[in-house]
């Protein structure tokens, strides 16, 4: 099986205030048939949903989420860009507020007056989108550094969770579905939660904590 490649959806800290935060994943395509029963070897590793031996699709956008070693990476992460969100967020509303008082007020002072205040609004919104522009590109390559090793393990081990059940394909659901080849998936082809599951079991979030977004067995 070739290498599993995915890519890292990286949401603006300044608009959402956390790099955790993904792309809500399409809805599951409507079920129809009901997941084989039997699948498989007697040899087959525990657990599975039933896709053993057929092409399956995993939804990739529940993994910064779900699986404990990100969940527990992202979440420092944005504690260390708190501050930096802080200080955009209270230079942010001092732009509008001089904004609002220009819409408000600017009919009523002199032209000068106006004119200033134009002008150093216009200053204030430069620097503002420079700030951002600045550390949205250093939260980028911070969140490449700390989940892209995070990545490249988990793709390793979706290629072993596919070989050990005879899963000859797999799917990124989301993307399968938003470009309209994907029309309809049997719910047992969704491993999704299944491989989430086992790849915690084989590798524990620093600290022992599940996942915020793991499901409780």
């Amino acid at each position: 099986m070739k290498k599993m490649i995915f890519a890292i959806a990286i949401t603006s800290v300044f608009a959402l205030a956390v790099f955790a935060q993904t792309p809500t994943p399409p809805s599951r395509p409507t079920t129809t048939a009901s997941a084989p029963t039997g699948g498989g070897a007697s040899n087959a590793p525990t657990g599975g949903t039933g896709a053993e031996g057929k092409l399956a699709y995993i939804n990739t956008a529940k993994f910064s989420t779900d699986i404990g070693e990100l969940s527990v990476k992202i979440t420092a992460l944005n504690a260390e860009f708190e501050p930096k969100k802080k200080e955009v967020d209270g230079e942010q509303n001092a732009l509008d507020a001089l904004k609002d008082k220009i819409n408000k007020q600017g009919a009523t002072v002199s032209v000068a007056v106006r004119t200033e205040w134009v002008e150093d609004a216009t200053n204030k919104e430069k620097l503002l989108t420079r700030k951002k522009e600045d550390y949205n590109q250093l939260g980028s390559k911070r969140l490449q550094e700390i989940t892209g090793p995070i990545y490249e393990k988990v793709g390793r081990f979706l290629e072993t969770y596919c070989q050990q059940r005879g899963i000859v394909m797999v799917l990124e659901g989301g993307a399968a579905q938003q470009a309209g080849i994907l029309l309809f998936a049997s719910q047992a082809t969704d491993i999704t939660d299944d491989f989430v599951k086992e790849y915690n079991k084989a590798n524990p979030a620093p600290g022992g904590g599940a996942a915020p977004g793991a499901k409780k067995p």
